[in-house]
């Protein structure tokens, strides 16, 4: 592999490890996984290491309304955005994926107002999504549905800023993890993977113990990864990545 491909890490205890160093600057990142496996913690938690560990702003772009709880809930595990928010070093935008402008994105300007002009104000390096399946569940044509996300994703890659997307996996069954994993569902709609340089899919059982909880990183272009699930917890730190013997293949 390259060395002098610049990585941006998460940040996240043991993560990185397992990708040598972190992901790709300026590459779109799909985390998926089922309700209550960790993608909005991950989530956040990139977004917190970047600006308090790596002096990145970063910018949360949520189709959900209620910011309020995610900024509750980062507070839990210490993370003050509302303070980092005062201070100019993050922004979080609620954007309704159900108003007509919006969800057809037929105006490239009305993002740039929006999404762009916010990410450009604090000179944001990193942009999280949380999730972007929300977003493409307003368009009721599939082709539609398809078109515009990758539009979007393809929109704010030209920001410049490393992206970290959220998806659901519908049906998939906790830690039942298969070998050839291209054969489970790495999203909700299927075209997330796609449009992603890197996947890493999170896993619970939902039992509780050592064994509950799951990630594995199933793609990640111009890097060599661990491959496989690697056991993960999440504590009142956030999430951290148990280590693994296995080697890079």
């Amino acid at each position: 592999m390259d060395k002098k491909i610049e990585r941006v890490p998460s940040g996240i205890h043991g993560f990185d490890n397992l990708c040598q160093g972190g992901f790709v600057k300026n590459s779109i990142n799909l985390v998926s996984g089922t309700t209550g496996s960790g993608k909005t913690t991950f989530a956040i938690q990139f977004l917190y290491n970047g600006i308090t560990q790596y002096n990145e702003p970063g910018v949360y772009v949520s189709f959900e309304e209620d910011l309020s709880s995610i900024k509750e809930d980062a507070l839990s595990f210490g993370w003050d955005f509302d303070k980092l928010e005062k201070e100019g070093k993050c922004s979080f935008i609620y954007v309704t994926p159900y108003e007509k402008e919006f969800s057809l994105f037929k105006q490239k300007s009305y993002i740039e107002e929006t999404l762009l002009k916010e990410i450009k104000k604090i000179k944001a390096t990193r942009i999280v999504i949380d999730p972007i399946s929300l977003f493409a569940m307003a368009l009721k044509d599939p082709y539609e549905m398809r078109k515009q996300i990758y539009y979007l994703t393809k929109l704010l890659k030209q920001s410049k800023c490393t992206i970290l997307i959220t998806s659901e996996i519908v049906g998939e069954s906790s830690l039942e993890l298969q070998e050839n994993q291209y054969s489970m569902n790495l999203s909700r709609y299927g075209v997330e993977e796609f449009v992603a340089e890197s996947v890493t899919t999170l896993h619970s059982s939902g039992l509780g113990g050592v064994a509950d909880r799951a990630l594995s990183i199933i793609k990640m272009r111009r890097t060599n990864h661990i491959k496989g699930p690697v056991p993960m917890k999440i504590t009142g730190k956030g999430i951290e990545v148990l280590s693994r013997k296995s080697s890079y293949k």
